[in-house]
């Protein structure tokens, strides 16, 4: 008597695609951790987030008249002083190579 083994019993296409399946999924998983990565990295962060994006949407809100002009300068002019800052008290060695 011929037994079959599973690998045997199971037509050629079924197998492509379980692998192709496999494949979408491991694809998937890596594409989920590089959006999950960049949404939650610390640069991303909204309260150390300073520079263009904050100034772009600053000029938007003068724009559509959220703000008045003094409130813009005034924003402008912290924004780029703690910009400033925050680049001034950035490490300039780099601990790892110690």
């Amino acid at each position: 008597m011929h037994s079959l083994t599973l690998s045997q019993s199971i037509d050629p296409k079924l197998w492509m695609y379980f692998v192709i399946l496999l494949a979408v999924i491991f694809v998937g998983g890596i594409a989920i951790f590089a959006i999950r990565r960049a949404l939650f990295s610390q640069d991303q962060s909204s309260s150390n987030q300073t520079g263009g994006g904050l100034l772009e949407h600053l000029d938007e809100m003068k724009r559509n008249g959220q703000i008045t002009n003094e409130e813009y300068e005034i924003t402008r002019k912290s924004i780029i002083q703690e910009a400033s800052r925050n680049m001034s008290e950035e490490p300039t060695s780099d601990p790892d190579n110690s």
